[in-house]
């Protein structure tokens, strides 16, 4: 629990790894966050281990078990101080054809698209849903929907050669439903971003294709959250890439 009273209460889904990693690694240099980790099982979090501290905790969360959700917003309410400023949805998978570059949609099964609809969507809007009161009565009242570049249509006219089929329309329903909440809750001064982080190595680039992403963690989460922190209402119900830029970028 939390020793002192922060200027923000943060939450990270997907924080084990990847970009979830790297945003609680940025936002704990800020000694005014309070960084709150949303993992599987923090026993297993090697690398997140480290960073845990006064101002970051980890807290036990399975995306997949969307009944487990109200307990685990009472432990964020517990160890948060009741609020919650911004939530970064930050968790999603790749499977089967999804993850592939090269093999198209007639490649893939049902099972893929209900694992990934789960997690990718299903998970973020229901889980979003249970820290609503929480964030209330937060500060800036914040969301950031990890969308993709994937899931906008232009860049897939253009990029006709890149497939990711199934993952690309989960990341296409993912910045819907951005949209929906913002539409829903605009007039109680919430922002919700859709946030495109750029093509980035990480496990989840897509098979074999991590060597090949012109973005680092670093960079990419350094970018997504001089706009995070900037963005205000007028952003709201949007989709944007990086540091605020309106295109479906890779970099």
């Amino acid at each position: 629990m939390m020793t002192t009273h922060p200027q923000r209460v943060l939450v990270v889904t997907g924080a084990a790894r990847g970009l979830g990693l790297e945003w609680v690694r940025q936002l704990t240099q800020d000694p005014s966050n309070f960084v709150i980790a949303v993992v599987r099982d923090p026993s297993k979090a090697t690398q997140l281990i480290p960073l845990l501290g006064p101002n970051v905790v980890a807290v036990k969360g399975e995306l997949g078990d969307f009944d487990s959700f109200p307990a685990v917003a009472e432990e964020i309410s517990k160890v948060g101080g009741g609020r919650v400023d911004v939530l970064i949805n930050n968790a999603g998978i790749m499977a089967g054809a999804g993850a592939s570059y090269s093999d198209g949609i007639s490649h893939s099964t049902p099972q893929e698209w209900d694992e990934q609809f789960r997690i990718n969507v299903t998970a973020q809007v229901f889980f979003t849903l249970a820290l609503l009161p929480l964030l209330e009565k937060g500060k800036e009242k914040k969301v950031v929907n990890i969308a993709s570049m994937l899931g906008d249509v232009n860049h897939s006219e253009d990029n006709p050669q890149v497939q990711f089929a199934s993952y690309s329309v989960t990341k296409a329903g993912i910045t819907m439903a951005n949209l929906k909440f913002h539409n829903e809750f605009k007039e109680r001064r919430f922002t919700f971003l859709a946030l495109n982080p750029g093509w980035v190595n990480t496990d989840i680039a897509g098979e074999g294709m991590g060597a090949y992403a012109p973005l680092q963690p670093e960079e990419s989460i350094r970018r997504c959250l001089s706009f995070v922190n900037r963005a205000t209402t007028a952003e709201s119900g949007k989709f944007w890439s990086l540091d605020g830029l309106k295109e479906a970028v890779t970099q």
